[in-house]
């Protein structure tokens, strides 16, 4: 599909197309890119507060942004940008074709994600579409989504920990911090006696011999949730959710429609995504259905 084949759902007048990256050398490259395809440079900038100042005045019909800057992130900006005055779109641009970028971009309500790494003509077919109302997001996503998840991104925490109660769990904690029982009494406001039924019902339910095999493994799993929690939602304790994700994703970013997709459309795919995402985090629900699954 090209450019000037796609209908524009609202026509936009002769604003402009206006840049922001803190590089002067990727600003030039897109100017002169626009330029050769007869769009007019509503104006540029390289910082990220300057342009959120700046922008809603200027109404331009669309804003290219980096994905970081020293005083702030693009996704934020786009944000930003959507409050003050839905009816400017922004795309943000990125050298990095990883899942959170592309998540970012997506939650902060972007209508598109462009790559650094495309060649000028597929930069320009993402801009067209922008600039026409629809989607546009390097394909370059969709190879790094669909990549199959590693083995060693899905190991889970030692599973004798979901057994404990919320109080045994609370006294674990204290066990990993290296906190006596007397420490752990006085903070939970329980007889000593008690925390000490209680270590020893947590040593069996853990398998561990001593009480340090057991601080061991609380040890090891908070880590490893502070590690997921960094590593993004392919690293989550419930692979099992993991595609939802990834189908929400290509939902987002898809270019199988011909018409312009409306803001509430837009907003229901974001939402799905944020939906789905919870759930790799939280683990499914009890009740309800799961994101997209009617």
């Amino acid at each position: 599909m090209t450019g000037a084949g796609l209908h524009a759902k609202h026509p936009l007048t002769a604003r402009g197309v206006y840049l922001l990256d803190d590089h002067e050398v990727v600003r030039r490259g897109l100017r002169q890119l626009l330029e050769f395809d007869d769009r007019r440079i509503a104006g540029e900038s390289g910082s990220a507060r300057e342009a959120v100042r700046r922008i809603p005045a200027l109404r331009p019909e669309l804003v290219i942004i980096g994905a970081d800057f020293p005083d702030g992130a693009g996704a934020d900006v786009c944000r930003a940008i959507a409050v003050a005055d839905a009816r400017i779109r922004c795309v943000l641009m990125t050298g990095d074709c990883d899942e959170q970028v592309l998540i970012d971009a997506i939650l902060a309500g972007a209508w598109g994600c462009l790559s650094k790494g495309d060649d000028n003509s597929e930069q320009l077919r993402l801009i067209r579409r922008a600039l026409a109302g629809h989607t546009a997001y390097s394909a370059r996503f969709r190879t790094v989504i669909t990549a199959p998840v590693s083995p060693s991104r899905q190991q889970r925490p030692d599973e004798g920990l979901l057994t404990l109660t919320k109080r045994e769990m609370t006294v674990a904690i204290g066990l990993g911090k290296g906190q006596s029982n007397r420490q752990i009494s006085q903070e939970m406001s329980l007889a000593e006696k008690t925390v000490k039924n209680m270590v020893s019902t947590i040593l069996r339910k853990l398998g561990a011999a001593r009480r340090t095999q057991a601080a061991v493994l609380v040890t090891r799993a908070l880590d490893y949730s502070e590690d997921t929690a960094n590593r993004g939602y392919r690293s989550s304790r419930f692979p099992e959710l993991i595609p939802e994700v990834t189908a929400a994703l290509l939902n987002c970013i898809s270019e199988t429609g011909t018409v312009p997709p409306t803001d509430e459309a837009r907003t229901a795919n974001a939402a799905r995504l944020a939906d789905a995402l919870t759930l790799t985090r939280t683990g499914p629900t009890v009740t309800g259905p799961r994101p997209g699954s009617t």
